[in-house]
């Protein structure tokens, strides 16, 4: 079982291409595709970025429990979840 989303998860769930995020992020879309594939390797500025867009911390967003994560979402989507 899965411990969080995926950047690609995130990306998907809001409905946004990757020249949108980069649109709205100012990361460009080679990086994007690169921390999509290991977010290991993001920097904490990128980790801001992506937690301002999609409206949710960066714990829930790289360190949060599934369940935890899974309420915050469907609040943020409106229940949609």
């Amino acid at each position: 079982m899965r411990s969080r989303y995926t950047l690609k998860d995130l990306r998907d769930l809001n409905r946004l291409s990757l020249e949108e995020v980069s649109n709205k992020t100012k990361i460009t879309v080679d990086r994007l595709k690169f921390i999509e594939s290991d977010s290991s390797e993001i920097e904490a500025s990128e980790m801001y970025l992506l937690s301002q867009l999609y409206k949710l911390s960066m714990n829930y967003i790289f360190f949060g429990k599934q369940a935890d994560f899974d309420k915050k979402l469907s609040e943020y989507l409106g229940g949609q979840t």
